[in-house]
């Protein structure tokens, strides 16, 4: 089965977080890949608990936080190798057997944002067998996402702190 956790609001990458603790908690085996999450300034809090939990996470992406806490929009030339190189790795991840459930956090974000073409979901989707649970994450528009996506869970921003000036807090958004 796919699932696919869209929209603006807060909390995709939280529910698919819960899913994997849950499907822990069910003796099934669960791996997770980052993308556009990476570089040395990406303090992502739960790959602490993940590692106690041995949950295998892969993490891509370059900065995007810098020093002074500012976010770096835009798309360069390495950040879309890194998103080839996520794809990669989630290809491989599918291919290998391993796993009952395989997160590819932001991978949809990754699509919208031009990382990747949305090629690549035909891809890795034709490679998943019935043995595997795969959920996509991220920024996307519904109507965008093939049949083959068997849950779509919308996520609607309605009132976020974010635009009252509030930062990110750790532990709490990242």
């Amino acid at each position: 089965m796919i699932q696919a956790y869209i929209g603006d609001g807060k909390g995709k990458t939280t529910a698919a977080l819960g899913l994997v603790i849950r499907a822990l908690g069910a003796g099934l085996r669960g791996k997770i890949i980052y993308f556009d999450k990476g570089g040395s300034s990406s303090p992502y809090h739960e790959r602490q608990i993940l590692e106690k939990l041995k949950v295998p996470f892969e993490i891509t992406g370059l900065d995007r936080m810098s020093e002074n806490g500012k976010f770096r929009f835009g798309v360069s030339e390495g950040d879309k190798i890194e998103a080839l190189r996520g794809v990669s790795l989630a290809r491989t991840s599918i291919q290998s057997g391993n796993y009952d459930l395989l997160v590819l956090d932001e991978i949809l974000s990754a699509i919208t944002f031009g990382l990747l073409s949305s090629v690549v979901l035909d891809e890795l989707f034709s490679l998943v067998n019935d043995g595997l649970e795969l959920v996509l994450t991220g920024r996307f528009q519904s109507d965008k996402l093939p049949d083959k996506v068997h849950l779509i869970s919308r996520i609607e921003k309605v009132r976020h702190y974010f635009d009252q000036g509030l930062s990110a807090r750790p532990g709490i958004e990242f």
